[in-house]
């Protein structure tokens, strides 16, 4: 199993610490379009009218990888095991895919893991999965967690783990679809803590599940050593998801939403308020809003983020992981 480095240079780098956070990947099935149907119940469209693409071919995980290894872009990197409850990543989906989920295991291994750590998003970000049956509930993975316990978060977690596991990936920590375990978060918190000792036997983890201000940092959110476990929130907006119901890719379409992280002269943007007010930046997008419906307009986007943040803050950032990340909050909290 592919293990994703921790860098001790940027845990202690006097520098604000800047990173990524993609949610809702999975090899070949658009995840979203799964739960455009059976949860939100709309037809998979665009918000302009065109259909939502069922697969994400493997080129776009290889693109993603060219711009983060362009300009060292670190980060969280969800894969859903479950993949929509349309199959998994070992045995397939109806139909095959397995050579290219196969292949797809190996590009995130090789290519992403030296600068992204991985996390399950739970099992389907979809329909729950009943765990005795192997069926599905009428319920969204979100709804269902919204009256569990300890007790029943914390097998449903492990399957998820176990599913990554068992495909050789290595899991540093756990992304709540929606917002799963928002309602029962002092249990979800001991469930994720629970499954990653149980897993991975990881004394110290990390989940993401909210979004916070400019200001916003990550936070010790749960202590009885050995066991740490830090919530890492999202401070910068998803701007990317617009792509999604744009067929637009021109320059200035690419420039215009680029600026709402950081302006071309560095002096705006999301980014720059972060920085402004104490707080990290750190910015969430998805699998879909880089796919952009085909397009790949917000990899594109993606690209010239980064490209902007070494122009003209490589002096006040450093790209992080989120295990990095954690370290650090761990480190800060024991001052």
């Amino acid at each position: 199993m592919h293990r994703i480095p921790l860098d001790p240079a940027r845990v202690t780098d006097p520098r604000t610490p800047i990173m990524i956070i993609v949610d809702d990947p999975a090899p070949l099935v658009h995840v979203y379009r799964c739960h455009v149907i059976d949860v939100h119940h709309r037809p998979p469209l665009t918000e302009d009218g065109r259909p939502l693409l069922e697969q994400i071919p493997n080129e776009v995980l290889a693109h993603f990888a060219d711009v983060i290894q362009r300009w060292g872009i670190r980060g969280k990197f969800s894969i859903v095991p479950g993949m929509g409850g349309r199959g998994d990543l070992v045995h397939g989906i109806e139909g095959g895919g397995l050579e290219e989920i196969r292949a797809w295991l190996d590009l995130a291994r090789e290519r992403l893991a030296p600068q992204m750590d991985f996390s399950p998003e739970m099992i389907t970000h979809n329909l729950t999965l009943d765990l005795a049956t192997g069926g599905f509930l009428p319920l969204s993975e979100a709804d269902w967690a919204a009256s569990q316990t300890e007790e029943t978060l914390t097998p449903y977690i492990v399957r998820a783990l176990e599913m990554l596991r068992e495909a050789g990936i290595e899991v540093t920590g756990v992304t709540s679809p929606w917002e799963f375990g928002i309602e029962v978060e002092p249990a979800y918190r001991r469930a994720c803590a629970a499954a990653m000792r149980a897993v991975y036997g990881k004394d110290r983890s990390w989940y993401f599940l909210h979004a916070k201000g400019p200001e916003g940092r990550p936070d010790v959110v749960f202590s009885e050593p050995p066991t740490e476990l830090v919530s890492i929130p999202c401070t910068v907006d998803d701007h990317l998801w617009q792509t999604i119901d744009s067929p637009r890719t021109d320059r200035a379409y690419v420039l215009g939403i680029t600026d709402r992280f950081l302006t071309s002269d560095g002096d705006a943007g999301e980014i720059r308020a972060c920085l402004d007010a104490g707080g990290w930046p750190l910015l969430n997008t998805h699998w879909q809003s880089l796919f952009s419906n085909g397009m790949e307009t917000g990899i594109a986007i993606l690209d010239e983020v980064g490209r902007r943040v070494q122009e003209h803050l490589s002096d006040a950032v450093v790209w992080c992981s989120a295990s990095e990340a954690m370290e650090r909050t761990i480190a800060a909290a024991g001052q």
